[in-house]
């Protein structure tokens, strides 16, 4: 393993540990994907609009139909939010800057107190994956 790439897995469980989440996978460099309590999140090393337009395109590429999208900026930072419906879930993708990276968590609720998280880690997968 490279020493940049080390160093992106230490800071990503470093992430993971404070905001208790667990590891569930890793992707490339910086890219690792960890379920939260309601789905799974990310720090992907790509700005905030790349990652918002591979969200669309994984929309798009998996029939989830979008509903709604908003966004916020606040001195150097911003957030963004897509939300759709498919696969009988409602999901809802949400980017914030985290300096030069973009943090994304995706939810997938069942209901309004049950969750897929294995649907949300899959659309999280794909994110990552364009956005780099």
């Amino acid at each position: 393993m490279r020493h940049a790439e080390l160093k992106m897995l230490v800071l990503a469980l470093v992430l993971a540990s404070s905001s208790g989440c667990v590891a569930a996978a890793a992707g490339g460099v910086g890219a690792g994907v960890y379920y939260s309590d309601r789905g799974a999140e990310s720090l992907v090393s790509a700005p905030i609009d790349k990652v918002f337009e591979a969200s669309r395109q994984t929309f798009q590429e998996l029939s989830i139909t979008e509903t709604k999208t908003s966004s916020e900026s606040e001195g150097g930072s911003a957030e963004r939010q897509l939300k759709g419906t498919g696969n009988d879930r409602d999901i809802t993708v949400t980017l914030r800057t985290e300096g030069s990276s973009t943090k994304v968590e995706v939810v997938a609720n069942k209901s309004a107190v049950t969750w897929d998280k294995d649907l949300a880690k899959r659309i999280l997968e794909k994110i990552v994956e364009k956005s780099k």
